[in-house]
């Protein structure tokens, strides 16, 4: 859909579908680095922090390895062709090593990691989602969507949700400081504890903004944080609140890390790492910090929309960076040739690398200047027209990328959006209405 504002304005619609269409921080928890520029072949799944707590690592599907601070690289396998993703990670008590484990448990072990077992090769009734490892690193454990718990090495059973009904799949594990305990957490935060682990509160039975996507436990193991979707944090028990990235930019969270010393990392699926500190400073990503106008300008649209979709009870969009770098580039072929029109979302949605991810796309686009070149202006003009604010408000949208460009003060905007591969695809249904028109300030960034 378009919009083009000066004192005057357009509307054009464009849509899409593969089914239409065959932690100043404390010395030890800061920011030391992320993947937040990087082009990554494949998204990060998982983040671990060293033993000091003065870095950290990014896993990424594929098994490449990102370190930052005095976390070293000793292995991956980025590049090796796997039977199934990498889903998590974890160091060696030493921090001179990793284990990372893929869906069906297969095991990949680097530095001072043993090798004590793996579920590679074997049935299993769910896919393994997660791994932790004994305070000696002679042994680990597995977890499976079921809560299924496979144990190797010095790594004892200690019970399992495995076979009994679950509201919500478990999404993550963390072992007890002695290693004879283990805590379990599903996607609605709910806590399973076994072993001399201690339930000290859950999130289960709360109505969650985003699922829960992983947990840590203090490093007493007195208490211990969920992470949510959205980059929301939880304490329960000795655990202290220092704050959360819910409000960074939309990027989908996949965990958090511990600093021994306190405070802790959250990381996300597009590389980006938040560090909160014991002094009770959020550090957000400074790499997402917008460099220029069209930078800024597309941030605060994707905020303005997500305000849009959470005062209607709408899961807020999470930030695609394929999605974005077609949106800029169209935004850009616009300022360039002069011209208001979308680009073919046809061939979009089947071109590398949305093609084999998305199944759906539709997009706005709008222009203006003077005094209409600014983001809360673009965005009330397209709110204020029904085909545009269907497509901002369509439930099902699960991914954003928004691209603007100034040229010779002029505004240009795209906004695509999509949904999954195999996710539902919405149906008709009428117009969302206009109020509660949230992010209604009509400033916010503009093209100088």
């Amino acid at each position: 859909m378009g919009h083009r504002g000066r004192a005057f304005a357009a509307v054009l619609c464009a849509v899409a579908g593969l089914g239409l269409i065959t932690t100043g921080a404390d010395a030890q928890t800061t920011y030391h680095g992320s993947a937040a520029r990087v082009s990554l072949a494949q998204p990060i799944v998982d983040i671990a922090a060293t033993p000091t707590g003065n870095g950290y690592w990014l896993v990424a599907s594929d098994g490449g390895i990102f370190n930052y601070g005095d976390a070293k690289f000793y292995g991956s396998t980025g590049g090796i062709p796997l039977a199934k993703p990498i889903v998590g990670m974890t160091p060696t008590p030493s921090g001179r090593g990793y284990w990372l484990v893929a869906a069906d448990g297969g095991i990949f072990n680097y530095g001072t990691a043993r090798f004590y077992g793996s579920t590679g090769g074997m049935p299993l009734n769910r896919p393994i989602v997660g791994m932790t490892a004994t305070p000696t690193g002679r042994g680990y454990w597995l977890v499976a969507t079921d809560g299924g718990i496979f144990s190797f090495g010095d790594a004892k059973f200690y019970g399992s949700t495995g076979g009994f009904p679950l509201n919500r799949p478990i999404v993550g594990m963390a072992s007890t400081p002695s290693g004879r305990g283990y805590w379990l957490v599903a996607s609605d935060g709910g806590i399973f504890a076994f072993g001399d682990a201690k339930f000290y509160g859950s999130t289960g039975g709360m109505p969650l903004v985003s699922p829960i996507t992983g947990m840590a436990r203090t490093p007493r193991g007195r208490g211990y944080y969920l992470v949510a979707e959205d980059g929301g944090v939880f304490a329960f028990g000795g655990a202290k609140f220092y704050g959360s990235a819910a409000n960074a930019a939309p990027q989908p969270t996949v965990d958090i890390a511990i600093s021994p010393s306190g405070g802790y990392y959250i990381a996300t699926q597009f590389g980006a790492v938040h560090a909160a500190t014991t002094s009770g400073e959020m550090i957000i990503d400074p790499a997402l910090a917008a460099r220029t106008p069209s930078e800024a300008i597309s941030n605060e649209i994707v905020a303005r929309i997500n305000a849009e979709r959470r005062a209607r009870g709408l899961q807020p969009v999470s930030w695609d960076p394929a999605l974005a770098d077609a949106a800029k580039a169209w935004a850009g072929t616009m300022a360039m040739t002069n011209s208001f029109h979308h680009q073919d979302i046809g061939a979009l949605i089947q071109s590398p690398p949305i093609a084999g991810r998305m199944g759906y796309l539709s997009e706005n686009i709008y222009s203006g200047t003077g005094g209409a070149a600014d983001s809360g202006t673009a965005h009330a003009a397209l709110m204020g027209s029904d085909g545009h604010r269907s497509t901002m408000l369509t439930p099902e949208l699960q991914y954003i990328g928004v691209g603007a460009a100034c040229v010779n003060g002029q505004l240009w905007l795209v906004e695509d959006f999509s949904i999954g591969l195999g996710a539902p695809m919405p149906p008709n249904r009428p117009t969302p209405p206009h109020d509660p028109f949230v992010s209604s300030d009509g400033n916010g960034s503009r093209c100088l």
